[in-house]
């Protein structure tokens, strides 16, 4: 009785580790390896010159208010 508890004991362990913990870790450590090449790609492109394009100002029309400000419409039916 003694060498089935430790042989269903060992056997339990082997497959904990080898089914979800080995796993967990290949996986973590691909993730890893996935965001610091992505982090040195961004890194590299803002080194690179690359600046973000300015936004063209919208001009207002006259008596449109000014920027910002609530206009209420009515739904037509």
């Amino acid at each position: 009785m003694r060498y089935i508890f430790w042989f269903l004991t060992i056997y339990f362990l082997y497959r904990l580790v080898f089914n979800f913990i080995i796993p967990v870790w290949r996986v973590s450590r691909q993730m890893k390896g996935q965001v610091r090449d992505f982090q040195e790609k961004m890194n590299s492109h803002n080194q690179s010159g690359a600046q973000p394009q300015p936004t063209p100002e919208h001009k207002s029309t006259p008596g449109a208010g000014s920027k910002g400000d609530y206009i209420d419409f009515e739904e037509v039916k």
